[in-house]
Formats: structure tokens, sequence, C-alpha cells
């Protein structure tokens, strides 16, 4: 009778120590390969909320400072009328199209308005942030000929303007913001609670065109869907300010001024160091995002951003600085 043979202890031991070999292989392999995937995950995250936040930002940037024909004043038409009543507050000060506040850590400077630090959410003072006015839509052209500077503004559509909605009136020899107080038989703007005065200056006729008019807001505030904080957009005083991207560790400012008067930016500074908000021409924002997760990367990664370099991070998120630097077109063209 023919017996089979059987392995000895020592192809056993063999075996498994290939075996073993083969399952630290396929581990280490499958480790890299779950490691790499959640860095290309989060790498795509901080891309995607960057293009978004830069995008909307550089739009409402670019349109600051529109009053019309003459934005730039290069024509030396006549100076700017405000009737409303509060022109200087808020949601009317039009002749300063840009106003921003320096993050110190513990408040703005200048001071932030309650707009800002009373938003919902309430803009953290350990980033900076920025009050924007610009249209609010497509300009409209006049349909005729104003009867007098205190007549109804005629106009093609009134679409997008309601009571209580600020506008701009505007051809190239003048310009004037008031707030509309009607709109039957077109944009009405009575004396009284909101208009200190029914005169725009002069009567305007088809080759003005009127716009309505809003005050934007940017600030960094907890995010309403995680524990990171978010890039967020107040337009006028709206109840809550709208979450514009997730995952902004920090947000900072710089403000391009011409000194000399040749519509291109001399120095740049922070907000508290700006003296005359009518000289600013260009904005430099820096943004600098983070993965939302925690160990993304296998080892803490050292970053730059604003001017620091090699800055040290306290965990393993990835983080990416951004960096854009926006000329305002309606003070430079």
């Amino acid at each position: 009778m023919k017996h089979q043979r059987g392995f000895t202890l020592v192809e056993i031991m063999v075996a498994m120590a290939i075996g073993l070999v083969m399952t630290a292989v396929i581990v280490t392999v499958f480790g890299q390969s779950t490691q790499s995937s959640k860095v290309n995950q989060a790498r795509g995250e901080i891309q995607e909320q960057a293009r978004v936040a830069l995008d909307t930002l550089q739009r409402d940037l670019r349109q600051a400072g529109y009053i019309g024909c003459n934005s730039n004043r290069l024509l030396n038409s006549g100076g700017l009328i405000n009737t409303a009543t509060t022109p200087a507050s808020y949601l009317d000060n039009i002749a300063i199209s840009m106003q921003g506040y320096e993050g110190t850590g513990a408040s703005f400077v200048p001071a932030a308005p309650v707009a800002v630090t009373g938003a919902t959410p309430n803009a953290s003072p350990i980033n900076d942030a920025i009050t924007i006015r610009i249209p609010a839509g497509q300009p409209v052209s006049l349909s005729g000929t104003m009867a007098s500077g205190t007549a109804v503004v005629p106009v093609f559509s009134t679409a997008g303007f309601a009571a209580a909605t600020r506008a701009v009136i505007g051809d190239c020899a003048q310009s004037s913001l008031f707030v509309v107080t009607g709109v039957a038989g077109g944009l009405q703007h009575a004396v009284g609670a909101s208009n200190t005065t029914a005169d725009l200056g002069r009567a305007f006729g088809p080759d003005a065109m009127v716009v309505a008019f809003n005050t934007i807001s940017y600030y960094v505030a907890p995010s309403s869907f995680s524990g990171e904080n978010s890039l967020w957009r107040r337009v006028g005083l709206a109840g809550n300010s709208e979450e514009v991207a997730e995952g902004v560790e920090d947000f900072q400012l710089t403000y391009g001024q011409d000194t000399d008067g040749d519509n291109f930016a001399d120095i740049f500074t922070a907000a508290d160091a700006v003296a005359d908000w009518r000289q600013v021409v260009s904005v430099r924002a820096s943004l600098l995002l983070r993965s939302k997760a925690d160990r993304t990367a296998q080892n803490a990664q050292a970053y730059n951003f604003n001017g620091a370099t090699s800055i040290a991070p306290p965990d393993r998120r990835l983080r990416r600085p951004f960096n854009i630097t926006v000329q305002l077109r309606n003070r430079t063209i």
C-alpha cells in the first residue's frame, strides 16, 4: 500500500512566510491607494471651494464703483448727488464704493458696521472683511426725458425695482442715487422718509441709464454644515448671509491705492492704513483653504501664506493658499 507524503514543518513555515509577505504587500498597497485617494479627494474639494469663492468675490469686486457712464470720473462731470436721507449709511454710501475692515483678532479696524458684526452668522475678526457697493442687475435705459429733476423716471421696464430699492441714475454728465418710493408710471423718488429731496439734479434723458444698487459684504464665520469656517456673503440687510465656500482658514485683503492720480496702484496696504477709500483702484485677496478631515496627509504640511513662509501647522490637514489681484475697472478704465 502506497502512502501519500504530507508537507513538512519547514514547507508549512515557508508557505506561511510567503503568505504573510504577500498579505503585507497587499495591505501596504491598499493603504497607499486609500491614502492617495483621500489626498486627491481633499485636493479636489479645496480646489472647488476656492474656485467658487474667488469667482464670486472677483465678480463683485469688478463691479464696484459703477455709477454710470462717468464712473471713473475722467470726464470731470458734475459731482455725485445722493438724495437718500442717510447718505453715509451702510446701504446708501455710494460715494465709498468699497470699505475694508482689518481683522485684528479682537476687533475690526476700522470698526465694521453692525450689518457685518451683527450678521447671521456674524463675522469673525480673526479674518478680514470687506463691503462692496455694486449694481444689482443690468442697467435699464430711460424711455424718454424726465419732465424735470423731480419728475418720475420713465423707463422701458420697472422689473427689478420696488419701493425701498436703492437706484443709481447716470449719464456722462451726472450721476445720482435715490431710493425708489414707487413704480407707478416709472420710478418714483418722492421726498420723505427715504429721500431728503426729490431733485435728482437734472432731467435725465434717453442717453441715461438707471440700475438697482446693492451693498454686499464678505467675511468669515463658522460653516452651517460643519465645524469648519466658511466665506460668507451678505446682500443688503438680508436676514441670513449666503455661504459661499467652506474650509476657509484665513482671508486677508490688501488694497492698491492710486496716490498720484494716474489710475494705477502706487502702494498696497491693509484696511487700517487706507487714508482715502476713493483712491483704491485694486484689491489683492488671499484665501487659505484646508481639508475638512485631519490626518489627510501622512505628515504635517508646512505652507506659505500672505507673505509668511514655512508655517508649521498643528495638524495633518492639507492646506493651499490662493491669491487674486482684481483691478477695479470702474475706477481705472
